[in-house]
C-alpha cells in the first residue's frame, strides 16, 4: 500500500485514515500515542514485603506494596495502570481457512446496502475443535448453517463465534454457510467506500454510484466475514449482482458474466491461489478499460487492463505505459513469473490511499493521471513489487510489515535503475536517487531512541495503522535496511537470496527471521547483529565527521563520532564507514573505518592533500552526518 499523491507525485502526504493521528505520523511519541489501556484490567494485587510485620495481620497494620509496584515508571512500553505490555500478538489459527465463495447482490446501488451469503471451507489445527471464530464488523447476521443445518452462534458486532454440533477433528475439513446483510453507509476509506454519483461531473464515471474496497490492515471483515489477519491465506471466488451497465471487478481471473435478471448482471471472479483476507478486492463502477498487455507489449500474454474514468483514457495510456515493462523487468530480476492471472489497474474516486495492492488487481488514486510521462513510475512499480512482496509471500503479522513495505519502496529504486539504461553510472545515479530520499525521509522523521518508540520489528501497537505510521517507518527505513544488505552482500549474493527467499516461502507467510535465515544460507554471512540493531532498535545512527591533514608526514585523520542518543537501551552502532579520498593529481581511493563504540579515529598514511572527501557515496550506512571539523582541501588544477 503507498500513501496518496498529490498531482504529479507526492506519495508521502498524509492518508485520510482516522487512526493516524497528526503527532504520530510525524513521528512525536509520547506514551499514550499507541494505545489505551483494556478497559477492563484485572485488579492490583495488594503484595506484601516478605518481612513485613502484621503481614497475615492486615486489618491491624496497613501492607505494603513492594518497592517495584508502588509507582510504575513513565515507560510507553507499559500499560501504567496495570504493568501489562502495550503490545499486540497474532491470533491463533484454530482453522485453517482454504476457500471462501462470496455471493454478494446489490439490491440498488443507489443505497450503501449488500446481503451476502458466503459458503467457507476450513480444516480443523492442532486438535478436534468444536468452535469456530472469525471477524465480522457491524452485520446483521442472518442464519449460520452446516450441511444444511443450522447452528448456533453468538455475534458482539465484531466477533462471531459459532458452535459446531459436533467436534472437527484435526485435519478434518468442514464447510459452513453465512447469510447476512451490511449497511456499510458508514466506510469511509475502510471496507467497501461508496462514492455518491455527481450528475453534473464531466466524466460519466463521476455522474454515477462507484465502490471500492480498502481491505488493509483488517478492514475487509466489514463487508465479508473472515478471519482477518494476515497470518492465514485461502483461494476465494466473488459472484456479485448488480444493475445492468456497471462494471465489476475482484481478484484472479472472470469466469462468467451473465444476465441474472431482467437488468440484472452477474460476475463470477475466481482466484484460484491462496491470499490474505486483507488483499480481497471488489471494485463496482463504470470504466473506460485500456489493455496494455498484447503480443506487441514488452510481457505478451499477460492481460494488463486499466480501469480509467471515462475521458481520461489518453493520460492512462500514457502514465501507466511502463507497466508491460516493469513486469517483465521484475520477473526477470526476481526469477520467478508473475504470479496471477492478470494484473489490472484501477483508478477509484474517493480512493484515500496512493495505491493499493489487491492480489491481481491494484486499487490507484486518481492522483495518478496527473503530471509528465513517468512521473507515476515510483507510484506504479511500488503496488507491482507487492503482487511479489506482500500478495505472493505476505508478512505473518504486522510487527513484519516491513517484508512488504520495505519490498515494495526498494521496487521504485530497482525500477528507476533499469529505466535509467545500461550505462553503469546512470543507473547507478538514478537508483541512488530514490535510495537518498529515503534516507533524507528518515533523516527528519525518525530521531526515535528506546523506549520511547518501537523498531521497525515490533508488536508495540494496539491499533494496527500504528505500525504504518511510526517513525522506523516500514516504507523508507524497510527500503533502506535492503539497500544496505545490498551493499553488504553484492548483488549476486543479494538477488540469489532474494530468489531463494521467494522460491522458499510463495504462497506462504514470512517473518523477519525467515528471511534473514535466507540471506544467511546463501550468503554464508551471519547477520544477527545487522538485524539486530537495524529492525529490532529504532532511530538512525547520526555522525560528526571531522578531518585533519598534515603535509609533513602525508597523514589523514578522520574522527567518527555518533552522535545519537547511546546508553543502555540504545547502544553505539557497528558498522563500517567508507570515505572516497579525491586527488587533485588524479584518481581516488577507498578509506575505510570500523566503528563499533562512540568515538573513533583512524589516521591514514595518503600521497597528498587531498581535493574532496566524500562520506559512504554508495550509502552503504543509512546514517546522516555532518562534517564538525572541516579541512582545507587542495585545489584541483
Amino acid at each position: 500500500m503507498a500513501y496518496p499523491s498529490n498531482p504529479p507525485a507526492n506519495r508521502r502526504s498524509l492518508p485520510l485514515i482516522p487512526v493516524l493521528s497528526w503527532a504520530l505520523v510525524a513521528g512525536l511519541c509520547v506514551s499514550t500515542a499507541w494505545g489505551q489501556a483494556p478497559a477492563a484490567d484485572p485488579p492490583a494485587i495488594d503484595l506484601v514485603e516478605p518481612d513485613a510485620p502484621g503481614k497475615n495481620d492486615s486489618k491491624d497494620k496497613p501492607s505494603r506494596l513492594l518497592p517495584e509496584l508502588q509507582a510504575l515508571p513513565d515507560d510507553p512500553r507499559i500499560f501504567p495502570d496495570s504493568g501489562k505490555p502495550v503490545a499486540t500478538w497474532r491470533p491463533a489459527l484454530h482453522f485453517d481457512f482454504l476457500h471462501m465463495r462470496l455471493e454478494l447482490d446489490f439490491p440498488d446501488l443507489g443505497e450503501p446496502k449488500l446481503v451476502g451469503r458466503e459458503t467457507i471451507r476450513a480444516v480443523a489445527v492442532g486438535k478436534a475443535r468444536d468452535r469456530m471464530r472469525l471477524d465480522g464488523v457491524k452485520m446483521n447476521i442472518r442464519s449460520a448453517t452446516l450441511r444444511g443445518k443450522p447452528i448456533a452462534f453468538e455475534y458482539d458486532d465484531k466477533e462471531l463465534w459459532l458452535q459446531l454440533p459436533a467436534p472437527v477433528e484435526a485435519g478434518q475439513e468442514v464447510e459452513v454457510v453465512l447469510e447476512y446483510d451490511v449497511d456499510f453507509g458508514y466506510c469511509k476509506g475502510q471496507g467497501l467506500t461508496w462514492s455518491a454519483p455527481k450528475p453534473d461531473a464531466e466524466s460519466p464515471s463521476d455522474q454515477v454510484v462507484q465502490i471500492h474496497s480498502q481491505g488493509q490492515a483488517q478492514d475487509n471483515s466489514r463487508w465479508f466475514i473472515c478471519h482477518d489477519f494476515p497470518n492465514d491465506k485461502m483461494t476465494t471466488e466473488l459472484i456479485v449482482t448488480v444493475e445492468e451497465g456497471y462494471d465489476v471487478s475482484s481478484n484472479g481471473r472472470l469466469l462468467k458474466k451473465e444476465q441474472a435478471a431482467p437488468g440484472r448482471t452477474r460476475w463470477h471472479w475466481l482466484q484460484d491461489k491462496p491470499h490474505p483476507a486483507y488483499l480481497v478486492t471488489l471494485v463496482v463502477g463504470k470504466f473506460s478499460i485500456i489493455e496494455l498487455g498484447g503480443p506487441e507489449s514488452a510481457r505478451p500474454g499477460l492481460d494488463m487492463p486499466v480501469y480509467t474514468p471515462i475521458g481520461t483514457e489518453e493520460d492512462a495510456k500514457r502514465l501507466y505505459k511502463n507497466t508491460p515493462a516493469m513486469i517483465a523487468h521484475f520477473e526477470k530480476l526476481f526469477d520467478e513469473p508473475y504470479p496471477w492471472d492478470r494484473y489490472a489497474q484501477l483508478i477509484c474516486r474517493d480512493f484515500v490511499w496512493g495505491g493499493m495492492e489487491n492480489t491481481s488487481a491494484t486499487t490507484m488514486t486518481r492522483g495518478s493521471l496527473f503530471g509528465d510521462d513517468g512521473s507515476q513510475d515510483g507510484l506504479i512499480a511500488h503496488e507491482l513489487g507487492h503482487q511479489w512482496f506482500g500478495d505472493l509471500i505476505t508478512c505473518k503479522g504486522w510487527e513484519h510489515l516491513w517484508l512488504n513495505e520495505g519490498w515494495a519502496s526498494f521496487c521504485e529504486a530497482l525500477w528507476d535503475e533499469e529505466a535509467a539504461g545500461t550505462e553503469p553510472v546512470a543507473r547507478r545515479r538514478a537508483y541512488q536517487r530514490v535510495v537518498t530520499r529515503f534516507l533524507a525521509g528518515q533523516r527528519v522523521r525518525n530521531t526515535s531512541s528506546a523506549p520511547d518508540a518501537p523498531a521497525l520489528v515490533s508488536n508495540r501497537y494496539t491499533e494496527e495503522m500504528q505500525v504504518m505510521g511510526k517513525p522506523d517507518d516500514v516504507y523508507g527505513k524497510g527500503a533502506l535496511v535492503l539497500h544496505m544488505l545490498r551493499m553488504r552482500l553484492g548483488d549476486d549474493a543479494f538477488f540469489a537470496a532474494t530468489r531463494e527467499y521467494l522460491d522458499r516461502y510463495k504462497f506462504k507467510h514470512a517473518t523477519s527471521d525467515d528471511f534473514r535465515r535466507v540471506l544467511e544460507d546463501v550468503s554464508g554471512q551471519n547477520l544477527d547483529r545487522f538485524f539486530t540493531q537495524w529492525t529490532l532498535r529504532p532511530g538512525l545512527p547520526r555522525l560528526g565527521i571531522s578531518y585533519e591533514y598534515d603535509d609533513q608526514s602525508k597523514m589523514l585523520k578522520i574522527g567518527v563520532e555518533q552522535t545519537q542518543r547511546i546508553d543502555a537501551d540504545n547502544p553505539a552502532y557497528a558498522f563500517s564507514l567508507p570515505f572516497y579520498v579525491r586527488y587533485a593529481s588524479g584518481g581516488g581511493e577507498y578509506l575505510y573505518i570500523d566503528t563499533d563504540v562512540r568515538n573513533t579515529e583512524a589516521t591514514f598514511e595518503i600521497k597528498e592533500r587531498p581535493s574532496g572527501i566524500r562520506v559512504d557515496p554508495q550509502l552503504t550506512v543509512a546514517a546522516p552526518h555532518t562534517v564538525t571539523k572541516e579541512m582545507e582541501f587542495a585545489s584541483a588544477d
